[in-house]
């Protein structure tokens, strides 16, 4: 069945929103998989792009649109938790965000600039910008804490193993480390 036109189906309009006044959940679905082997997956979306054109397979915005928005609380546009239920057990791998970028064919030459995540900014000049804005930040919310920022399996193209021989930086990342500014140098060129 050929489907044409702008939109699908849509709910609510940008004039006529459907509304909430208190704790909601607009839509919510509940799967079981009682599988033993193989993948299942709650939502799968697959868009093709066939021509010049760009887009977004999924596009989604948590919008501040008032005054003290998310007081106590956190505003997020998207919010994915991966959970251990009380007393289970994972013998692979339980990631909250999986974010994988695929290129096929034999030799392949794509073009462009690939990557499996891209953070960005989109904000208009002469912001103020706050002591804590970044574009990561790493919070510890349960009584349980992390003690791993990174985990490398194995070396790789990015991660070089062998022993350095640097000793000025040549640069510096800005970070923030329990609301004291530090850095992390980086240097140029190899050993």
């Amino acid at each position: 069945m050929a489907l044409y036109g702008p939109k699908v189906r849509s709910v609510g309009s940008a004039s006529r929103p459907l509304t909430a006044n208190g704790s909601h959940n607009f839509k919510r679905d509940y799967f079981v998989s009682k599988a033993t082997s193989g993948d299942v997956r709650a939502h799968y979306i697959d868009l093709e792009h066939e021509s010049t054109g760009s887009g977004d397979t999924l596009r989604v915005r948590g919008i501040a649109d008032g005054t003290l928005v998310a007081t106590g609380g956190t505003v997020n546009a998207i919010h994915a938790t991966g959970r251990v239920a009380s007393g289970k057990t994972v013998s692979g791998a339980l990631n909250a965000i999986r974010a994988t970028l695929e290129v096929a064919g034999t030799t392949p030459t794509p073009g462009g600039t690939l990557a499996a995540l891209q953070l960005d900014s989109n904000i208009v000049t002469g912001w103020t910008a706050g002591a804590n804005d970044a574009f990561i930040r790493v919070s510890q919310s349960g009584a349980g804490t992390l003690d791993n920022f990174l985990n490398f399996e194995a070396e790789s193209g990015c991660l070089d193993g062998t022993n350095g021989t640097y000793s000025t930086a040549d640069g510096y990342i800005k970070i923030r480390v329990a609301g004291n500014a530090m850095r992390i140098p980086y240097f140029a060129g190899t050993d």
